[in-house]
């Protein structure tokens, strides 16, 4: 009975977890450049003696989807998105960060930031900074970022060998412990933000679907505390009688 029991508790952990992503989701259905998550999980067996096995629910982590968001167009020169597999690079603290959140600005320089103040790259590695007096921003499908003074740099656009290995930081920035490679496939639209990939009402229905799931599971496990009880009781009357 205690192997049901412990099997129940593993499974309603595993949904618990997949119901916190699946709330991240929704919560982040209209964040910029927001890429929907999953949970991946195995069957994990392990040995209980008498040539028996029993099967827990494994997390093995968070599946993320990078493919393409809603193209929202804004107007703005500065806001850009991409489309394919790609990011640019983002001078973080410490270290050179990835993006693909759009919403960039000029600072009181005239050096190219994104939202949070981070310096945008080139493909040199450096940071893209204007003239005094440019104000027109032409940034071409290519990454080319130019103005009246002529061009000012190319964005660094990069991806991946194995895009799961990226840490996701928030605020639309990842790391990786693995050496980028240009990415050949990605264009970049001007006056645009790329929007979440997460389409709500599939969202919606998976929390239901799990929800069913938890319950069924705490059915299993009440209805075999019933039997335990049961049990006991009939144990104890035999023990009287004996």
């Amino acid at each position: 009975m205690e192997n049901t029991v412990l099997t129940v508790i593993s499974r309603q952990m595993g949904i618990q977890r997949e119901m916190d992503i699946i709330a991240n989701n929704i919560a982040n259905s209209s964040t910029d450049g927001f890429k929907h998550e999953r949970m991946r999980f195995a069957e994990h067996l392990v040995d209980i003696g008498n040539n028996q096995t029993m099967a827990f629910v494994k997390d093995l982590g968070i599946i993320r989807d990078f493919t393409d968001g809603s193209l929202r167009t804004t107007g703005n020169p500065l806001d850009i998105a991409l489309r394919g597999e790609g990011f640019f690079q983002v001078e973080g603290p410490d270290e050179i960060l990835f993006s693909r959140s759009g919403r960039l600005r000029l600072d009181a320089t005239g050096m190219l930031i994104n939202a949070d103040g981070m310096a945008i790259l080139s493909q040199d590695g450096l940071p893209i900074l204007t003239f005094p007096g440019d104000t027109s921003i032409i940034i071409d499908p290519n990454g080319r970022v130019s103005s009246e003074s002529g061009e000012l740099g190319i964005l660094s656009l990069v991806t991946f060998d194995d895009m799961g290995k990226l840490e996701k930081l928030g605020k639309g920035l990842y790391k990786s412990q693995d050496n980028p490679v240009p990415a050949q496939e990605v264009t970049v639209i001007q006056g645009s933000l790329e929007g979440s990939n997460v389409e709500p009402i599939s969202e919606m229905t998976r929390m239901i679907a799990l929800l069913r799931s938890y319950q069924g599971a705490q059915t299993l496990g009440t209805e075999e505390n019933d039997l335990r009880r049961k049990a006991i009781g009939i144990l104890g009357s035999v023990n009287q009688n004996a």
